[in-house]
């Protein structure tokens, strides 16, 4: 539910944490990148579609897929990327976090983990509770459903998704009408809520 792709940060966390030593040859790390990112990808689908039975992406329209779970193409873009990250994205990422006192850092890396576990747990529980309506797409690529299930939760004034959804109300992600019109119905039953509570006190 947040402004990030869970699957995307772990792998970047695993490539800087067991393929860094490899970043001396290019040609190694491209493809050793290439063989931990499809392998994170395809365990990640093979566990979502047994939590959930459906199929959250298929690549069996692409050449070279396996088991429609990860393919050629999207493989040598992950290989691309950590050629990004290793090269240019970390060392500048290094040179802010030096400027961080050991303290700080601590903190900073505790209050991320945190938000990401929450983030997780919401987003976990909102998918179980879409989970029935999502079993009639099985064996069908269900991120648009899902989201579509989501947001059905959100148009029902659900609070832990409410919260979610306001947290970041200027995000790209709302930009579109169906999320703006979700987004004034969550803001207008918020509004509702404080004036009860008003009343209440007079």
């Amino acid at each position: 539910m947040g402004p990030y792709i869970p699957i995307f940060g772990v792998g970047t966390v695993l490539i800087g944490l067991f393929l860094a030593r490899y970043r001396n040859d290019p040609f190694i790390f491209f493809w050793m990148t290439v063989i931990l990112c499809s392998f994170v990808e395809y365990i990640t689908s093979y566990v979502m579609e047994k939590l959930f039975q459906v199929r959250w992406w298929d690549y069996s329209h692409e050449p070279f897929n396996y088991n429609g779970r990860v393919c050629l193409k999207v493989s040598m873009l992950f290989g691309i990327a950590g050629l990004f990250l290793i090269y240019t994205y970390y060392p500048f990422l290094l040179r802010l976090l030096n400027h961080l006192s050991p303290f700080v850092l601590v903190l900073f890396s505790i209050f991320c983990f945190l938000v990401f576990i929450t983030d997780l747990c919401f987003t976990t529980l909102a998918l179980f509770r879409v989970k029935n309506n999502l079993k009639k797409f099985a064996g069908k690529d269900v991120t648009e459903e899902a989201r579509r299930e989501v947001l059905k939760l959100i148009h029902n004034h659900d609070f832990s998704l409410n919260r979610l959804l306001l947290a970041f109300p200027k995000s790209e992600k709302f930009n579109k009408q169906e999320f703006r019109e979700f987004r004034r119905s969550v803001i207008e039953y918020r509004n509702e809520r404080k004036e009860k509570r008003k009343r209440k006190k007079l």
